[in-house]
């Protein structure tokens, strides 16, 4: 498949979110019912921020099967493992020891920085991380540089890491199927990532409720991502389920963003967002129409028209 490839039928609305974009847009989705995948500038390689966090899981549980570590091994928050950014642990006082599931849940379902410094240092810092990733999995664009570093990144967002949205997607569309490191071990990392809390980008235009199971609510569509975000560009990599055993892969990439904020309505964020109500919509295995999982917006409005735009 090359770098870009997009089905007819949504080939216009893909088009439309490119031209309404100022920057850099990328795309990797894969229906692993049917095979079928969408790409846009799939092979481009984008800086990731806090989407390689996903990476680093991998190596947490890989190290564990291997017997290098266990989940329940506590680890103690000093000092010096405080870092700026998202995350609550910086809020904390020093002393905690979660465990190292703990370290991994935060790192994922609220992209806490301290989390994820604390865990690189735990699998023996970068490089197993990138030898899983490269040598073990084949994913050779996805490299991580540097901990967790703001002095260090300092303006260039691909110092923390970088990969193609392609590759990130190959590796939920891994997760999803139950075949990385075991299935058990795939079905645990999938579960961390159902309880994602920043659902801004991909899930942004679906009617989701993250807290349905908790409630015992019916819920016909589940997200299970990892987002990030630096000035100029924003990341989204997951799995989408539907109704009837259909799983999406998929993967979206930013960057060149005129929008450099963080704001709700941030560009990226709501062209990823847009991107993904075409995904769920494409993909979706009834009638959209009665389905009642769109979410409304101006700005779904402006590429989509009338709902069911992309069945039409």
């Amino acid at each position: 498949m090359t770098s870009s490839s997009i089905p007819d039928k949504i080939a216009p609305l893909v088009s439309a979110v490119r031209d309404r974009f100022s920057g850099v847009l990328g795309l990797a989705a894969a229906n692993l019912a049917t095979g079928e995948e969408i790409a846009v500038e799939a092979d481009r390689t984008f800086p990731t921020a806090s989407a390689f966090k996903i990476p680093v899981m991998v190596e947490v549980f890989r190290q564990e099967r291997a017997g290098h570590l266990r989940l329940d091994e506590r680890l103690e928050l000093r000092p010096s493992d405080l870092v700026r950014g998202s995350g609550v642990l910086r809020d904390l006082m020093p002393g905690l020891t979660p465990t190292i599931y703990d370290l991994a849940m935060l790192m994922i379902v609220v992209s806490d920085n301290t989390a994820t410094n604390m865990l690189i240092d735990r699998v023996g810092g970068i490089e197993p991380i990138n030898r899983t990733m490269q040598e073990r999995l084949g994913l050779s664009s996805i490299v991580v540089h540097n901990r967790i570093d703001f002095d260090l990144i300092g303006d260039d967002n691909r110092r923390i890491a970088e990969a193609s949205p392609r590759d990130l997607m190959r590796l939920c569309a891994l997760i999803a199927r139950e075949e990385l490191i075991d299935a058990e071990a795939s079905r645990q990392m999938l579960a961390i990532m159902r309880r994602q809390h920043y659902l801004d980008q991909v899930p942004r235009y679906i009617e989701y409720n993250p807290y349905g199971p908790e409630f015992n609510l019916p819920q016909p569509v589940w997200f299970a991502n990892k987002t990030g975000g630096l000035p100029g560009m924003r990341s989204d990599a997951g799995v989408i389920s539907l109704p009837g055993d259909v799983r999406i892969a998929y993967c979206t990439m930013t960057e060149h963003s005129a929008d450099t904020g963080f704001t709700f309505e941030n560009e990226a964020e709501i062209a990823n967002g847009i991107l993904g109500r075409i995904l769920v919509e494409y993909w979706w295995p009834g009638d959209w129409a009665a389905a009642g999982v769109g979410r409304s917006s101006p700005y779904v409005d402006a590429v989509l028209g009338s709902a069911g735009a992309v069945r039409a």
